[in-house]
């Protein structure tokens, strides 16, 4: 199963939260609708860690599953982490994994993933995948972040690497799909 992602994109300039967008409004949203935005008053991570982005500079984004999932529920994490190493490795950047939901370059994080669910008797209704990607930001408040600017000394498209970034998630995500038949003796 083959997925367009990029049917269902629905793009803010400002919104407080991409994920909170999707959590308050997933019932009336078709499943896969991607929620993008230019400037997130209220970003964060997990533990409710801030997310700094300045505004237009990085790639934020959200993503809603809803029930019917065509993966493993497990293999999530690893097929967002693999996407974004596969944006990476388009820039001749290696990335490295750091548990339970960060990209690093070197000693320095350049992406974060936040997963959201809610369940109702123990049967997933939702799944919210935040992505924050520091693309063109120069300067953190932080100093353990880094962006592709910051690596590659160059602007970039950042609706570029989105597009690479949602490309890679559907590959990833037939791959998954294709590991689950699989699992299950079908083909």
């Amino acid at each position: 199963m083959r997925i367009d992602f990029n049917q269902y994109v629905m793009e803010f300039d400002v919104i407080d939260s991409t994920n909170d967008y999707l959590k308050q409004h997933y019932q009336q949203l078709p499943n896969f609708t991607i929620v993008k935005a230019n400037y997130q008053t209220n970003g964060h991570g997990q533990f409710g860690r801030i997310w700094e982005s300045q505004y237009g500079e990085n790639l934020l984004f959200s993503l809603l599953i809803k029930k019917d999932f065509p993966f493993l529920l497990k293999d999530i994490n690893p097929i967002i982490v693999g996407s974004i190493f596969n944006v990476l490795d388009e820039f001749g950047i290696d990335g490295r994994y750091k548990y339970p939901n960060d990209i690093y370059v070197g000693n320095k994080k350049i992406a974060g993933i936040l997963i959201e669910t809610k369940f109702d008797n123990q049967e997933l209704e939702y799944m919210v995948i935040g992505i924050g990607l520091n693309v063109n930001q120069e300067s953190f408040i932080f100093e353990e972040a880094i962006s592709l600017r910051n690596i590659l000394n160059k602007d970039l498209d950042i609706n570029y690497v989105f597009q690479r970034l949602l490309k890679h998630l559907s590959n990833n995500v037939l791959l998954a799909n294709l590991m689950k038949l699989g699992d299950e003796g079908e083909y």
